[in-house]
């Protein structure tokens, strides 16, 4: 009996640790779903890592991590020894926290209305490294042929005039 007692805590403990007693009365998952939903942004979620601007706009855009899925980060982030033909020469610290921030931020992680409209796009046929493949991308793009300059395209500054704050609907150039 006193065996069964203790199973009998034991699981009530277990219980209480993997299912919490949360209701939409104390604030619980109600609260955190509606926190979340309401903090949408229009855009795309503006770089808040003053290391990832440092490092990646130091070469080009410092893209956000919202225009692209985890999987496409994913690609790159285990490329940075070849990093589209260039040795970042990363340090494991800088990997891992570069690593984090984009993982943490890319699309599907974050409510950004551009980064949720990047994810519908794809339809599973492979994943890419590159903001400038994504369906959604090529879509909104899709008045610029070839002759673009490859730069102009990858520098989102060059033309979106609100870029760097994540927002893509201003054109600063016709």
């Amino acid at each position: 009996m006193n065996h069964l007692l203790t199973s009998l805590k034991f699981s009530f403990i277990l219980f209480i640790g993997v299912f919490p007693l949360t209701s939409s009365a104390d604030g619980g998952e109600d609260r955190i779903f509606k926190e979340w939903y309401e903090s949408r942004n229009s855009g795309v979620s503006a770089v808040k890592l003053q290391q990832y601007n440092k490092l990646c706009g130091s070469c080009h855009f410092a893209y956000q991590p919202g225009l692209l899925p985890a999987l496409s980060w994913e690609q790159i982030i285990f490329n940075f020894d070849n990093h589209f033909g260039v040795n970042l020469n990363l340090s494991p610290v800088d990997k891992r926290t570069m690593a984090r921030y984009l993982l943490d931020n890319s699309a599907g992680h974050v409510n950004d209305d551009i980064s949720n409209k990047i994810l519908q796009s794809f339809n599973y046929e492979g994943i890419v490294n590159r903001i400038t493949q994504t369906p959604y991308f090529v879509d909104k793009h899709s008045q610029f042929n070839s002759s673009v300059n490859s730069v102009s395209v990858g520098q989102c500054d060059g033309c979106h005039q609100n870029a760097m704050q994540g927002k893509y609907g201003l054109l600063s150039k016709p």
